[in-house]
């Protein structure tokens, strides 16, 4: 069996109905953060000592097993049929991480492919030994909670509620009007609970919709909304103009790549707008303030190691001086809402309580 038939009996092998039915498929596992770093470091030095790809990928994959070792095989596939590296990465999701896509892309675009898989591991090597990256995403940690306090207060809507309520009817009793509300709304949610899901489908598809428009990109990373927050996206232009510095090739050329780097139309739009501010005989680095990618600080520090001749230093450092702010921020948020999160469920909590015990004190009360 040749090695594109066993690619494709492995694909048709994972997505058999029956492996799903079974629950075999979860065996395969998961890419993680240091599976990606690693191929990434592979991909760069093979482009760095000018190896054969195929080669050093078919060599990998026999050591490696689960998901991974097929995200490897497809990626050989591509390659093999004749795909662009940047073009074969892009295709499959998860292979390197997120925050080294566009740099790479910007690279083969640039021709500059080998320095630009070299500055993506180095910066997805930094990211992965930092201890606060490894911690679990809030995300993940907050719809938890929802899950689990969803199912909770279902429970008690469906099946404590209406016992207390026919107790209550049954006594011909006065009710608060926190009791009467928290068996309204009770009533509503076991009438209306179909209108979570839903609504969470409904925003799936709208953002399956907005990819597919090119208003949103693929990846999963904190960056993939330039159109609202542009300055997240600073880094791996500043990186991609470093590249471009040590490479000897002019600035323009390096924005002219840029236009035709992303397929997000708010971050091409941004990138056009730049180019054309520049054509103008504008200063390239104003621009990028101008259209919120810099700081006044930043531009003038900049335009300094431009002229003292130190501008691919001075890009490299405020790329990663953009990043531990806006990581530092996401922290910081991350901290006020954990906390905001359990005080919340605790008023709800409370809230439950007062209104569906303050009945009974008061049956117990009468009955006494």
């Amino acid at each position: 069996m040749d090695q594109k038939s066993r690619f494709n009996h492995f694909f048709q092998f994972e997505r058999s109905p029956f492996l799903r039915a079974r629950g075999i498929f979860p065996l395969f596992g998961r890419v993680n953060y240091s599976q990606q770093v690693a191929l990434l470091r592979i991909l760069a030095v093979a482009a760095e000592k000018k190896l054969s790809l195929l080669d050093v990928l078919e060599a990998f994959e026999k050591d490696i097993r689960g998901r991974w070792r097929y995200q490897v095989l497809r990626l050989i596939d591509l390659l093999r049929s004749g795909v662009p590296l940047a073009e074969a990465i892009e295709t499959i999701p998860n292979v390197i991480p997120a925050n080294a896509y566009f740099l790479v892309k910007a690279g083969a675009e640039s021709g500059t492919l080998p320095s630009a898989l070299a500055l993506a591991a180095e910066v997805c090597t930094e990211r992965r030994n930092e201890r606060d990256f490894l911690r679990p995403g809030v995300s993940v940690y907050l719809s938890s909670v929802l899950v689990i306090m969803a199912c909770i207060i279902g429970f008690i809507c469906y099946w404590v509620i209406p016992k207390l309520k026919k107790i209550f009817l049954n006594f011909d009793m006065a009710l608060p009007d926190l009791t009467v509300s928290i068996i309204q709304t009770s009533e509503w949610f076991v009438k209306y609970f179909w209108v979570f899901p839903a609504f969470g489908l409904m925003v799936y598809l709208a953002r399956l919709f907005l990819i597919r428009l090119d208003f949103l990109e693929r990846r999963g990373h904190w960056n993939s909304v330039p159109g609202l927050y542009p300055r997240g996206r600073a880094p791996d232009v500043l990186r991609f103009l470093h590249i471009t510095t040590e490479s000897g090739r002019p600035l323009m050329g390096a924005f002219e790549t840029l236009t035709r780097t992303t397929s997000n139309r708010f971050l091409s739009q941004r990138f056009r707008a730049i180019l054309e501010d520049i054509r103008k005989g504008n200063d390239c680095w104003t621009a990028l303030h101008d259209f919120s990618l810099l700081t006044p600080s930043e531009v003038r520090l900049l335009q300094s190691a431009q002229r003292a001749g130190n501008l691919g230093w001075a890009l490299k450092a405020i790329a990663k001086s953009i990043e531990r702010r806006i990581d530092y921020r996401m922290t910081l948020i991350r901290e006020y809402l954990e906390p905001a999160m359990i005080l919340s469920i605790g008023c709800l909590v409370g809230v439950l309580v007062i209104g569906l015990f303050l009945p009974l004190v008061n049956l117990m009360h009468s009955l006494a």
